[in-house]
């Protein structure tokens, strides 16, 4: 029994033991700000199909997010500033956004996003950090 306890634990451990560290430099932009991380293309720009949504708020010229237990494996995420606090990106009729908004990996397209554009991957206890600019 305890032998299957320690078992388990490590195998829990070696799984979900890593972290990803996004920073996000701003100009001076401030709000409530929503990033969306996401695990393969079909749920990708679906916040709905997120693997996490979290909600912060966006401060000075810099922030840091540290999140934990990420499992092994390629990961793509989208945040914004939502400037209106409607809970939505807001785009045009070309779904260009209207609001200050970034992809993993600084990955700027020029038409519609792709999950393997903005894919980055976590790997087995190691963190892993994203450097974002915020425009």
């Amino acid at each position: 029994m305890k032998n299957s306890i320690i078992f388990f634990f490590l195998l829990t451990t070696a799984s979900f033991g890593n972290s990803l560290k996004i920073s996000i430099q701003n100009k001076n932009l401030k709000g409530v700000t929503y990033l969306s991380i996401y695990r393969n293309s079909d749920s990708f720009l679906k916040p709905s199909k997120a693997f996490k949504n979290i909600k912060f708020e966006l401060k000075d010229n810099s922030t840091s997010l540290v999140i934990e237990d990420i499992p092994q494996g390629e990961y793509a995420f989208t945040i914004f500033i939502d400037e209106n606090n409607n809970g939505v990106l807001d785009t045009n009729i070309f779904k260009i956004p209207k609001e200050p908004s970034a992809f993993s990996n600084n990955y700027k397209p020029k038409f519609k996003p792709s999950f393997d554009s903005a894919k980055f991957s976590i790997n087995k206890s190691a963190e892993s950090i994203q450097n974002i600019i915020l425009k």
